[in-house]
């Protein structure tokens, strides 16, 4: 009996390992596509970016298509969805409307997922989390009005 249920746990434990990681942000799915985020998320709406708005990482090109309002226990802000240039789901960035509220948006990151790896060198704070396969970054940088958190694939 012993080596049965021995059998059952480890078939059990392939097949779990097995499964396919669909990992994302909220409701959605790292390499989806504009579309398939718009119906996963209610109150997202499509965007049209102007050239200013697309961020270059890595020599790569993200834009933002979907956006939507979206709060962090309390914080308010805005949430834009980066696509790469085959329209599949790269990357989530949360800017709070109040760039104030940067080390409380921190403290809620924190709350909910223990303490990052965290480099302050002075003038900018990074904090980075991983949960999962998803990899979270809080930017922080008071003197020049930057405050953003991202979430992206680890």
């Amino acid at each position: 009996m012993e080596m049965i249920l021995f059998r059952i746990a480890a078939v059990t434990t392939m097949m779990i390992a097995a499964l396919p990681v669909h990992a994302g942000w909220e409701t959605t799915q790292w390499g989806m596509s504009p579309d398939e985020a718009l119906a996963a998320l209610e109150s997202a709406v499509g965007h049209d970016p102007t050239p200013e708005e697309y961020y270059q990482e890595g020599g790569n090109s993200y834009a933002p298509l979907v956006t939507m309002p979206h709060g962090i226990d309390g914080i308010r802000g805005q949430v834009s969805l980066l696509f790469d240039s085959g329209n599949s789901l790269r990357s989530v960035l949360f800017n709070p409307d109040d760039i104030a509220e940067c080390d409380a948006l921190h403290a809620a990151i924190t709350q909910q997922h223990g303490a990052p790896d965290a480099m302050e060198p002075g003038w900018i704070s990074i904090a980075d989390w991983v949960v999962g396969a998803d990899a979270i970054k809080l930017t922080n940088m008071a003197s020049a009005r930057i405050c953003n958190l991202s979430y992206a694939p680890a």
